[in-house]
């Protein structure tokens, strides 16, 4: 009997836990639907402890930042708007500049968050030579402040934007709130419980939507500074060294001919050269190539000179021998000897 009740128990707690998560959920949708129709009240603070303080005030939602010099200075209420610019301003004195917007930030309730200097020597300029400053100042006096940033020096570049955060705060302070709410019924339900698993049970669930709770009225509370507070960065710089005069020399009639004769020399000169150039690669392949065909041509030439030299050899031996005119038939044809011819009288004296 004692687990069965035990079980019920568990069980109960366990359905008690569901239902304030949906109820927390369902009450989270209803409020930021109800939210949504009246941004006014919820941007302006009306969530109880976490929400209020917003500043800032800007045109409808979803349209575009105003143009020129009054980017705030057409409030409507009821609109959260972060507002950020930049600027580079050239000045001489860019120490004094520097100075002087921290002076004119801390005057008008804000403060300086970052900045970063830089020595050196440029121009003729030496010592701080640029300066760039983070400022953050009240919505109410972002436009007052950039108005006097500019004093004693020349703006080269500036650039101002206006993003509308309330619908991220209209969420964050609906959540917190529904958050809140069942954190408030979960305590109820420890008081009431009275088995120590419960306790256990409750108090995990507990710890977990308070850190939920937590992050989320973190997150509301930068969107309330990014609101309240605008952020300007303007970085000061000395003046450009101003680029030198080019020196106009006179001359005579026969000093610009000679100029541009030579100029045309030269120009022809560098043109030749572009063409050697260029016709190089080319003279270096024609030259790989003619090598080795000389060789073979010079080669050919040898073969065929010997073989007309052998074919004249063979013609001069294979020839018959010319017989002259004068010489009788039968000598000619080595039938007898010649008349008085030593054979004939060697055979005379034999016999």
């Amino acid at each position: 009997m004692r687990q069965g009740a035990h079980r019920g128990r568990m069980v109960a707690v366990a359905a008690a836990v569901v239902v304030i998560g949906l109820s927390a959920g369902c009450g989270s949708s209803k409020s930021s639907s109800s939210a949504a129709s009246s941004v006014g009240s919820v941007a302006a603070g009306g969530n109880g402890g976490s929400g209020g303080g917003l500043s800032g005030a800007a045109p409808k939602a979803g349209a575009a930042p105003a143009s020129g010099n009054s980017l705030a200075k057409t409030p409507v209420a009821g609109r959260s708007l972060v507002y950020t610019a930049s600027m580079t301003v050239r000045t001489k004195d860019v120490a004094g500049a520097t100075a002087n917007a921290e002076t004119l930030a801390a005057s008008n309730g804000g403060f300086v968050g970052d900045e970063k200097s830089l020595s050196g020597t440029v121009a003729d300029v030496k010592g701080l030579t640029q300066s760039t400053v983070t400022l953050r100042v009240p919505s109410t006096a972002f436009d007052k402040v950039i108005g006097q940033l500019d004093s004693g020096g020349v703006v080269q570049d500036e650039t101002r934007s206006a993003s509308d955060v309330t619908s991220q705060v209209v969420d964050t302070s609906t959540r917190i709130t529904a958050q809140q709410a069942s954190i408030n019924r979960i305590t109820d339900l420890m008081k009431n419980a009275a088995n120590l698993s419960d306790v256990v049970t409750l108090e995990s669930e507990l710890s977990r939507r308070e850190a939920d709770l937590e992050s989320m009225q973190a997150q509301l509370a930068t969107l309330n500074d990014q609101v309240s507070m605008s952020t300007i960065t303007v970085t000061f710089l000395v003046p450009e060294a101003p680029a030198p005069h080019p020196v106009v020399k006179h001359q005579n009639a026969l000093q610009r001919g000679l100029h541009d004769g030579w100029q045309a020399f030269t120009g022809t000169v560098k043109v030749l050269l572009v063409i050697v150039g260029a016709l190089l690669p080319f003279a270096v392949l024609v030259a790989v190539l003619w090598w080795p065909a000389t060789r073979v041509m010079r080669f050919v030439e040898r073969v065929r000179a010997r073989q007309r030299q052998k074919a004249r050899t063979g013609s001069s031996v294979f020839a018959p021998a010319t017989v002259p005119a004068n010489v009788p038939a039968g000598v000619a044809a080595g039938g007898g000897d010649q008349p008085g011819s030593t054979t004939g009288a060697a055979s005379d004296d034999s016999e």
